[in-house]
């Protein structure tokens, strides 16, 4: 049976579904001997597919890890940076000898809950808007609030990738023009509850991940992370639908 080219990199835990895009993109990978293209399927049985001089296939199957970091401040998203900016990944390399790769992201400025897996298909299914997996975030805000902002936000907003609505949005805290909030979405865009929050006025001043699906950030101090324990990848794969079987 063929499969997607990127979907089968994934499955052996070698990148995320848009990492393995970027590999192919770059001529890293080959079928039958001829460098890949994106879109490309193939038949696990019958083609030989290599990727920098190594043959795969499901006897090389990388072991899945889930690592959980409370990400900090000024932190990029990502297992490597050009310009030596510190990673994600600085945070779980003295953990595993395992390429982990960070599931969606948080903007360098951002805080909170970053899973990291080599599930490929996992990490695609948790950031996938048909899947709708919830993430919540605590907001720290400057402006004028009021009730109908609020509404509008619910109601959605236009950016250039589309209509963007929060799911819920709460009002935990109120001093002046400084307020905090608690909002739920499951669309990702790059950067978007600063921006979403800009079209009403509103400047938002922290930003911390607390909730992404059944995951909760407690008892993990910033900079540190831990292992996913059985039950809890258990909970995330039936969140997205996924087999429950798994190979941790």
């Amino acid at each position: 049976m063929q499969i997607r080219l990127n979907k089968f990199l994934a499955d052996l835990g070698l990148a995320s579904r848009r990492k393995a895009d970027v590999l192919i993109e770059e001529g890293k990978v080959l079928i039958n001997h001829k460098k890949a293209k994106l879109g490309d399927k193939v038949d696990p049985t019958q083609d030989e597919v290599m990727m920098d001089g190594k043959k795969l296939n499901q006897d090389n199957r990388e072991k899945f890890e889930y690592w959980l970091l409370n990400k900090p401040f000024n932190v990029i998203s990502s297992v490597s940076d050009e310009a030596n900016r510190k990673t994600v990944f600085d945070y779980v390399k003295s953990k595993t000898k395992t390429r982990v790769y960070p599931v969606g992201r948080l903007d360098y400025q951002s805080e909170g809950l970053l899973l990291m897996t080599n599930d490929g298909e996992l990490a695609h299914r948790l950031t996938h808007p048909k899947y709708q997996v919830e993430k919540v975030y605590k907001v720290w805000v400057n402006g004028i609030f009021s009730e109908g902002k609020m509404e509008r936000l619910l109601r959605g907003v236009r950016l250039s990738e589309g209509k963007i609505s929060f799911d819920k949005i709460e009002l935990l805290e109120k001093e002046g023009r400084d307020f905090v909030l608690k909002i739920a979405i499951h669309q990702g865009v790059k950067r978007e509850i600063r921006r979403v929050c800009a079209k009403v006025g509103w400047e938002v001043n922290k930003l911390l991940r607390v909730e992404l699906g059944n995951l909760v950030m407690t008892n993990l101090t910033v900079g540190n992370v831990r292992k996913l324990d059985e039950a809890e990848v258990k909970d995330l794969q039936k969140l997205v639908g996924l087999d429950e079987n798994s190979n941790l």
